[in-house]
């Protein structure tokens, strides 16, 4: 069965089933070559910088679809992709990427969303807030919502699919934790920065042809979202570019989120509380660890630097972290 990936617009122009046309062929061009680039990597750990007839997949795109602005695009079986370096559907790839540049959501997000709702707020602060399997519960709630037939608020509901697309997410990375394991730190840190500049691309139509993308893929009987993002995320997804090698440094882990994988940690040569992520397929591993770290007051981390185009650090994406040797 072949691999299908779909890209879902919604709001403003998008609901109406139209868009900008200079916005939609921005995306169009970046989505393209994000999927060629990741096609050449899962083959030979490579992509091109010029794509050629001669380096792209066999994929081709559905009609639009009716109600929103949704483009599908099917791209080949594994079986008939030919020899992979990589044995990875592309959704997973995808996924891959996004989990490494996009923030998860956290407890400030599901509290600035439920805050036009008392009823919700409280019911999150009482019941929820500060408590294992925050995500989940916070999923369930607006469930029940849904359930009862009351209708959710835009800010509400788009919670809702991101927290959803989290989740869903990190879980397709876990069932292929032991490949994506295998690429070498190298190979991950130029996946990371070339991809960056064309997810920010894609989300060009969000200044004015669409109030939110869904990205979403499936892979045989699999089906998971992947990404749902506003403009404000989109907007925080600066040209980052990672650094190609590790780094040890001593941090004080200050704020974790169990279930997104994201925190805060302290370290005397950073300004402020910089923001650590631990990748989807890590964290089951690593989570007990992170928590554990809290209570510490230094450990050590494995990492790489997340910078601006100025070269100035960002953030870091942690790949191990243990106690200091005394």
């Amino acid at each position: 069965m072949a691999e299908h990936l779909k890209f879902v617009f919604d709001g403003k122009l998008a609901a109406q089933n139209v868009m900008d046309f200079y916005e939609s062929s921005r995306f169009q061009y970046a989505a393209s070559r994000l999927l060629v680039k990741l096609d050449n990597f899962r083959r030979s750990g490579t992509f091109p910088k010029k794509i050629t007839y001669k380096n792209t997949p066999d994929i081709v795109i559905l009609p639009p679809q009716r109600g929103s602005y949704g483009l599908e695009v099917i791209g080949p079986t594994l079986a008939a992709a030919g020899p992979l370096l990589y044995e990875l559907p592309l959704g997973y790839l995808f996924s891959y990427v996004v989990d490494r540049i996009f923030r998860s959501g956290d407890e400030d997000d599901i509290r600035t969303a439920l805050g036009h709702s008392d009823r919700l707020l409280d019911t999150f602060n009482m019941t929820i807030a500060g408590r294992d399997e925050t995500i989940e519960n916070t999923l369930d709630l607006l469930r029940q919502q849904i359930d009862e037939n009351r209708e959710l608020q835009d800010r509400e509901r788009q919670l809702f699919e991101r927290l959803l697309a989290d989740q869903q997410r990190k879980d397709a990375l876990l069932q292929e934790a032991d490949i994506l394991r295998s690429i070498p730190e190298e190979q991950e840190a130029e996946l990371v920065t070339m991809a960056a500049p064309l997810l920010r691309e894609m989300n060009v139509p969000l200044r004015r042809s669409a109030s939110r993308v869904t990205i979403s893929a499936a892979v045989n009987d699999n089906q998971f979202q992947i990404l749902s993002a506003d403009k404000e995320m989109a907007d925080a997804v600066d040209t980052e570019n990672v650094d190609r090698h590790l780094t040890t440094i001593d941090i004080d882990v200050v704020q974790f989120n169990k279930e997104s994988g994201w925190g805060k940690f302290e370290n005397e040569d950073w300004e402020g509380r910089p923001s650590f992520s631990i990748p989807g397929e890590e964290l089951q591993n690593m989570r007990q660890t992170v928590v554990n770290a809290m209570h510490k007051d230094m450990v050590e981390a494995d990492c790489y630097f997340v910078r601006s185009k100025a070269g100035i650090p960002q953030r870091i994406i942690i790949s191990d972290m243990r106690d200091i040797d005394e």
